[in-house]
């Protein structure tokens, strides 16, 4: 045998030897490859399931508390009281009225007095704390006579006397 017959019995029983052990290698890891997909996605799952677990403790507690607040026969009253309304014996209930013509602030279907682009901010605050619904008379205009006042009633002493 001549050196360069060698030299390419080598190379190819190398090659062989690459080619058997890349493919004991493949075949390895196809075959690890499930259980640890599997492995990783349980571990995954367990993660989920002990925060729903750990959600589900908090709520048993507070559900707890809620029972024990429902014992409680002072709790009870109160509740009774504020969702009910409820009075108890002896005691004068009382429930304001507004006119149906009367507008709550902030009230959801009440849309507050646009603001003028041209004023400054501080000018549309100082109408909404100086109108006339808040007390305070509207300014007059110089050389206009002053609003009349009330006139007291007749039977009414003048104050200080």
């Amino acid at each position: 045998m001549s050196a360069e017959q060698q030299s390419e019995q080598r190379f190819g029983s190398a090659a062989r030897r690459a080619a058997i052990l890349a493919a004991v290698v493949c075949v390895l890891t196809l075959t690890i490859a499930g259980p640890v997909r599997t492995y990783f996605a349980q571990r995954t799952e367990m993660k989920q399931l002990e925060a729903t677990e750990e959600q589900l403790r908090a709520q048993i507690a507070e559900l707890e508390e809620q029972k024990v607040k429902l014992g409680d026969p002072v709790y009870i009253a109160a509740q009774a009281r504020e969702r009910l309304g409820f009075v108890m014996p002896g005691e004068v209930p009382y429930q304001v009225q507004l006119p149906e013509t009367s507008a709550l602030p902030g009230a959801p279907g009440v849309d507050a007095p646009a603001a003028k682009p041209d004023e400054p901010w501080y000018t549309s605050l100082w109408h909404t704390i100086a109108d006339a619904p808040h007390g305070v008379s509207p300014p007059t205009e110089p050389g206009a006579p002053p609003p009349p006042s009330p006139a007291a009633p007749p039977d009414v002493p003048p104050p200080g006397g």
